[in-house]
C-alpha cells in the first residue's frame, strides 16, 4: 500500500492501515461500522463484493467469518477466503457464488465506480453499483441476515433507502468516523433481512 495521492500522505486512517497490516484504509470503515451495529460474528458466512485489494474481507475473517470475496480486479489470496474474479451483475459469477455457498449470513459492499469528477456521473454509476449489490443480497442472504452496502449521495439516495429498507428490521444511512470528511459516500445498512417482508428468491 503506497500513498499515490496528497490526501493519502496527510490521511490518518491510511497510515494506520499500513503500520497495522491492512490492504486498505477502508478496514476501518467496517471495524466502526460492526463495532456500532454488530454486522459481522464468529462463524458468519460473509459474502464480500467489490473486495479488491481486500481490507473488508481481512476484518470479516479477524472477526471469525469465512468470506466469499468477488470482484473484477485481482486479489491477492488470503487464508479464510475464497476469492471468484467478476461482474457481480454476471450470470457466471452468481453461478460461482452458488458452488461455494448458497446462502450468507452477511452481504457486504465498499464497490466504488471509478470517479470521474462529474457529480452526477459519479453518482449514478453509484448507483447501478448499489443496486447490484442489493439484488445478490436479496437472493444470498439468510432469513435473519445483515446487509451493508456504501453508495454516493445524490438524488437517488431517498429511492434507494425507501426501496431497501423494506427488506430489513432495522435500517440506517450511516457514516462512519473513516470516511473521509470530503466524500459523499454514505452506507445503507440492514439487520434483520426477511421479516414480514421476505421476498421471493432471485433465480439470476
Amino acid at each position: 500500500m503506497k500513498p499515490r495521492r496528497v490526501e493519502d500522505r496527510q490521511d490518518h486512517y491510511y497510515w494506520k492501515a499500513k503500520k497495522e497490516g491492512y490492504r486498505s484504509r477502508a478496514a476501518f470503515k467496517l471495524k466502526q461500522m460492526n463495532r456500532k451495529f454488530g454486522l459481522i460474528k464468529k462463524n458468519y458466512w460473509v459474502l464480500d463484493l467489490g473486495a479488491s485489494p481486500g481490507g473488508w474481507s481481512q476484518v470479516a475473517v479477524e472477526l471469525g467469518a469465512r468470506v466469499v470475496a468477488v470482484d473484477l480486479s485481482p486479489m491477492k489470496e488470503m487464508e479464510g477466503v475464497h476469492f471468484i474474479q467478476g461482474d457481480i451483475t454476471s450470470g457466471d459469477t452468481w453461478r460461482k457464488i452458488r458452488e461455494i455457498r448458497d446462502s450468507f449470513d452477511a452481504v457486504i459492499c465498499d464497490a466504488s465506480p471509478k470517479i470521474t469528477g462529474n457529480w452526477d456521473l459519479d453518482h449514478f454509476r453509484s448507483v447501478e453499483i448499489t443496486e447490484a449489490a442489493f439484488r445478490i443480497a436479496k437472493t444470498f442472504l439468510k432469513p435473519g441476515g445483515n446487509f451493508v452496502v456504501k453508495m454516493f449521495q445524490g438524488e437517488e439516495t431517498p429511492r434507494l433507502f425507501s426501496e431497501f429498507k423494506k427488506f430489513f428490521v432495522f435500517r440506517k444511512l450511516h457514516s462512519p468516523p473513516a470516511s473521509r470528511k470530503r466524500s459523499s459516500e454514505i452506507y445503507f445498512i440492514g439487520k434483520g433481512f426477511g421479516g414480514k417482508f421476505r421476498p421471493k428468491r432471485d433465480l439470476d
